[in-house]
């Protein structure tokens, strides 16, 4: 009799399990609120690639790069640009190519623009807290890094043998997403914590940034994204709370941010 009740007992527990096996991962799709390509909207030069890296955000707030092999990746125009299964595009011709990218049936798409050499001012790699920017008419590469735990952003000039700085960006609080304009000269800065942006000047001689007047510029509650303009006009700054998008224009001369109520 007793082992018969320890055997009715193990079952449930195994069945749970097992269970429990099956549900996490469609249980963990349930907590995605959305997913990003980053770069946004690039532009690159004829015959060469563009890494896109996608990132996942959950309920909590939290976000995740994507290097699984259950996302998918795809180009509206092949004649433009073409993308790999690891999100690799190589451009073909002038013109546009959205790119599409796919994860647990959570979609998203940017737009990619293939210009002349001579149009494009830099390349960009990397996902949402490390971006690794290369000047295409000096050949220099920074890469700025966004640190949440320790509220700055840490500056690197690739391959000049110069120590990495670290700039603070207090009294704001949780940096966590980057973004560049086309031209390399202004930087974004999301911090998701004090619901604001902070925007630099990028000093590509001397590998400093240098704050925009008036900034940082509130936002509205939650930010999450950012995605600055193919021609740096403006930028859309996406929030966490009810998905909703916010703009703003991109002054050329100074890099400060307007509200847009489009």
């Amino acid at each position: 009799m007793f082992k018969f009740k320890r055997f009715v007992q193990i079952i449930p527990l195994l069945s749970i399990l097992a269970l429990s096996g099956c549900l996490s991962s469609a249980l963990s799709n349930l907590f995605i609120t959305g997913v990003k390509l980053t770069p946004a909207n690039p532009t690159i030069a004829i015959g060469a690639t563009q890494q896109f890296v996608l990132t996942a955000t959950y309920l909590d707030g939290q976000t995740t790069n994507v290097t699984t092999n259950d996302s998918t990746y795809s180009s509206d125009n092949k004649a433009v640009a073409t993308v790999n299964n690891s999100g690799l595009a190589t451009s073909v011709a002038i013109g546009t190519a959205d790119i599409s990218a796919s994860y647990h049936g959570n979609n998203t798409k940017t737009v990619l623009t293939v210009a002349a050499a001579a149009n494009v001012s830099i390349a960009v790699q990397g996902d949402s807290r490390v971006l690794h920017v290369t000047n295409l008419r000096t050949e220099q590469r920074m890469t700025f890094s966004a640190n949440g735990l320790a509220d700055s952003v840490t500056i690197s000039r690739d391959g000049e043998g110069m120590a990495a700085t670290e700039l603070s960006v207090l009294p704001e609080r949780g940096p966590g997403w980057l973004a560049i304009d086309p031209s390399g000269n202004y930087l974004y800065v999301v911090n998701q914590a004090s619901e604001s942006i902070s925007a630099f000047t990028v000093n590509w001689k001397t590998g400093e940034l240098n704050p925009i007047v008036s900034s940082p510029f509130p936002v509205e509650a939650k930010p999450c994204s950012i995605e600055v303009d193919s021609d740096g006009a403006g930028i859309f700054l996406a929030h966490f709370q009810d998905s909703s998008i916010s703009r703003f224009r991109i002054d050329p001369a100074t890099g400060a941010l307007t509200p847009d109520p489009q």
